[in-house]
């Protein structure tokens, strides 16, 4: 048990999966909240910003690859953890903006080994040597058979531009800003699941 409650948000679009995790936290010592999707999470952490965020990286809306790189640009002090069952290994994958990884078929203990890893960290909250993460885009029409181009805002004079893909994957790419000719890095969420089948799973629970 935790000596003071932390607050943690756990951020997942599976709702079995999300009660789950609320009710294993909150009996460690954990005061927690819950969001669906990325876009939920961003509207809890202006609200109140949590001491540990634990992120699904495959969610429909916003995933939880363009959460992070949101996260880490506008909150360094949250230490994160993000979650997926399409990574394997303990290392946090290369691109994705968490200072932990859970691989999902490992379960619950290394998880909770994770979380705790964040609480008893000694080092400041504030990190200057993390690594920079490039911006995580979906591709316009949501999946690669019906588009082949992604919508970038440019992180330094913050206008949109519209960039074609030859090649459709999550490899990190680098492009100069349309408007201000500043470099950007940025990667395709090819993870993300379209709203309409999570609504659908939804509905049939």
């Amino acid at each position: 048990m935790q000596d003071a409650a932390l607050d943690l948000l756990i951020v997942e679009d599976e709702t079995d999966t999300r009660s789950l995790l609320s009710q294993i936290f909150k009996m460690h010592g954990y005061k927690v909240r819950t969001a669906s999707d990325g876009f939920a999470a961003l509207a809890m952490i202006r609200t109140c910003s949590p001491d540990l965020l634990l992120s699904d990286l495959n969610m429909p809306g916003m995933s939880g690859f363009e959460l992070l790189s949101v996260v880490r640009r506008l909150y360094q002090w949250i230490y994160v953890i993000a979650s997926s069952g399409a990574y394997s290994g303990p290392t946090v994958p290369p691109g994705i903006a968490a200072d932990g990884f859970h691989e999902k078929a490992t379960g619950i203990p290394p998880l909770i080994a994770l979380v705790q890893q964040g609480t008893e960290r000694t080092t400041p909250w504030l990190r200057p040597e993390r690594m920079p993460t490039p911006l995580w885009v979906p591709l316009e029409g949501g999946t690669p058979q019906e588009s082949r181009h992604v919508l970038i805002n440019c992180p330094a004079c913050l206008r949109p531009f519209r960039q074609s893909v030859e090649k459709v994957n999550a490899e990190i790419r680098d492009v100069s800003c349309r408007h201000c000719g500043g470099r950007v890095e940025y990667a395709i969420a090819l993870a993300t699941k379209p709203a309409s089948t999570a609504q659908n799973a939804e509905h049939s629970r």
